[in-house]
């Protein structure tokens, strides 16, 4: 269009990149608006940079699994795969064993290669695990993911499909003039057709500068730690150490722990209702992480090297969320990604492009049972109270 773009996109982390570089290359002629001086400043840059296909319910499952073809083969737009073998190991006593098995059982739907082990064997391939360990469930599949080079590589493509990314350009006021929008950023004003909002923890405030009816989001923050390890524990050994999860005999996981470069990531997993804000870590949290690995593992960590807090904003029924508005014309949702948004990146691009080019859903996800319900910010389960989950 004259003056304008097919699509502006508000957001800067990985749903929006990834988003607008299929959109580009899909012809479409895009913008994207990123509040901060620079991409992935918040919940992207802050990620715990894991791929689970076992995490999140079975619509996240699902989206996840449709998202690895990518990572690990990305094509001219990267130098290798981004993921790294990191195994899964959910652990937890006596108490957790029958729990544990039956989502051993659940997961093989979607991930056969998940398997139960014994306490013993759980110990093989954590040492550092208390003796009380009685069981847990093993996702061998599980991977590391390179978020920065991810996310570099859809900005490449975006720019490579001609589409422009504008840092510092916070979005305060959006109007609907005909079939257009007009955007204002305080310093420059433009038009575009269709607005996808991918806005992260700020997703409802940006839904409400359109006159949208808000999703109620929930911006849940998340502490990380990185804990120096003693001399005691070779490196080579640490390095291959899996991410582990610590499952107590009731209710959700309390912590878990991941080799990082510099020592051990520790989280107690914390999800701290927050306004959409720059997180902090705090030192309770952090004080937390740490008590509770010491309860599920022989660690005795003196050493707190570096902290830092994310906002992981879920929709209530903890489904991202990915479709048009059902009341504002041209206003697209691109919300509610939680803990999965870097896992799910593909395959919720793919569908914002099916979506916004022809009207489509991509047979690459409903091959995968997936619907344009699943996704769609009118299903009946936004709204309400968030259920409960890591």
């Amino acid at each position: 269009m004259v003056n304008g773009f097919d699509v502006a996109i508000v957001g800067g982390g990985i749903a929006g990149v990834s988003a607008g570089a299929h959109l580009s290359e899909a012809g479409l002629s895009v913008v994207l608006l990123e509040a901060e001086a620079t991409l992935a400043h918040h919940t992207t840059g802050r990620s715990a940079a894991q791929y689970l296909e076992n995490y999140g319910n079975d619509a996240v499952r699902r989206l996840t699994l449709a998202s690895r073809s990518y990572m690990e083969h990305p094509g001219e737009f990267a130098d290798g795969s981004f993921l790294g073998s990191r195994p899964l190991l959910k652990v937890g006593r006596a108490g957790r064993v029958a729990e544990l098995q039956a989502d051993v059982e659940h997961a093989k739907e979607l991930v056969p290669t998940t398997t139960f082990v014994d306490g013993d064997e759980a110990r093989r391939i954590l040492p550092i695990l208390r003796a009380d360990i009685a069981g847990a469930l093993y996702e061998p599949m599980s991977m590391d993911i390179d978020v920065a080079g991810l996310h570099q590589s859809y900005v490449r493509r975006l720019r490579a499909g001609g589409g422009e990314i504008r840092p510092s350009s916070r979005v305060v006021g959006l109007t609907r003039t005909g079939d257009s929008w007009q955007i204002s950023t305080g310093t420059q004003e433009l038009a575009a057709s269709i607005v996808v909002n991918a806005a992260g923890a700020w997703g409802d405030l940006v839904g409400a500068e359109a006159g949208a009816a808000p999703l109620g989001l929930h911006p849940l923050r998340r502490t990380i730690a990185i804990a120096a390890i003693s001399n005691d524990h070779d490196p080579a050994d640490v390095a291959r150490w899996p991410l582990t999860s610590f499952e107590p005999d009731s209710g959700p996981m309390v912590g878990y722990c991941k080799p990082e470069p510099g020592g051990l990531m520790i989280s107690p997993a914390d999800e701290t209702l927050s306004e959409p804000c720059d997180a902090k870590p705090e030192e309770l949290d952090v004080a937390l992480g740490l008590f509770n690995l010491a309860e599920f593992t022989t660690l005795d960590v003196r050493h707190v090297r570096s902290t830092w807090a994310g906002l992981r904003t879920f929709t209530s029924d903890r489904t991202p969320v990915g479709g048009f508005d059902p009341e504002i014309d041209g206003f697209f949702w691109l919300v509610g990604q939680g803990g999965y948004g870097i896992h799910t990146s593909e395959a919720m691009a793919l569908a914002t492009t099916g979506l916004i080019v022809n009207d489509s859903f991509p047979a690459t996800l409903s091959d995968r049972g997936l619907t344009t319900a699943d996704l769609s910010p009118a299903r009946p389960t936004l709204g309400g109270p968030l259920i409960e989950g890591h």
